[in-house]
């Protein structure tokens, strides 16, 4: 991807928010909230309403995706530096914007691969499944996880587990984890 990033305002260590100027401008944010996990900030993305929540279910279609996206994976990289032990996850807040996310990743992989590891997430016979991404095959992913390319950090997600299952349906935006590689 050699789109350049649009600049962006860190407001608070995890809340950061930019201009998209495509078609119009709209303010976006990415924000990290901890969950109960340790270590683990969930991703929040969309567009920053009046009220200054974000609507994660908008899509904008303002002519600028990859712009957009080159600056989440910027804002990813720069929250992960000053953190390094942490790990960020995503997902879609519609079975729509995750097909949307497992298009980006399977077309982008051989660049997000350069400095992720990148995992994917589906469910087979009522069980959490996380498996190395596979560009090539026909999986319907629920989400994605990405870290850094030294090691990947290992989270169970497991059947017996239903307050982590329902507390990932519940989060915002694609799951990727992210950990920055030292």
């Amino acid at each position: 991807m050699t789109v350049r990033p649009y600049s962006y305002d860190r407001l608070l260590a995890t809340r950061h928010t930019f201009t998209s100027t495509g078609k119009r401008a709209i303010i976006k944010v990415v924000e990290f909230t901890p969950t109960h996990l340790n270590n683990v900030f969930n991703l929040a993305f969309g567009d920053l309403l009046a009220d200054g929540s974000i609507d994660d279910l908008v899509n904008s279609n303002n002519g600028d995706i990859l712009k957009v996206l080159t600056t989440v994976i910027q804002i990813i990289k720069d929250f992960t530096e000053g953190t390094p032990e942490c790990i960020i996850m995503f997902l879609g807040s519609t079975k729509e914007q995750t097909a949307l996310y497992h298009r980006i990743v399977k077309t982008y992989y051989l660049e997000f691969s350069k400095e992720f590891t990148i995992k994917g997430v589906y469910k087979i016979k009522n069980k959490i499944t996380i498996v190395t991404f596979d560009p090539t095959l026909p999986i319907d992913y629920l989400a994605f996880l990405l870290n850094g390319l030294i090691k990947f950090v290992n989270i169970s997600v497991t059947g017996k587990n239903k307050a982590r299952k329902s507390a990932v349906k519940k989060q915002h935006s694609p799951v990727f984890i992210v950990t920055k590689a030292m």
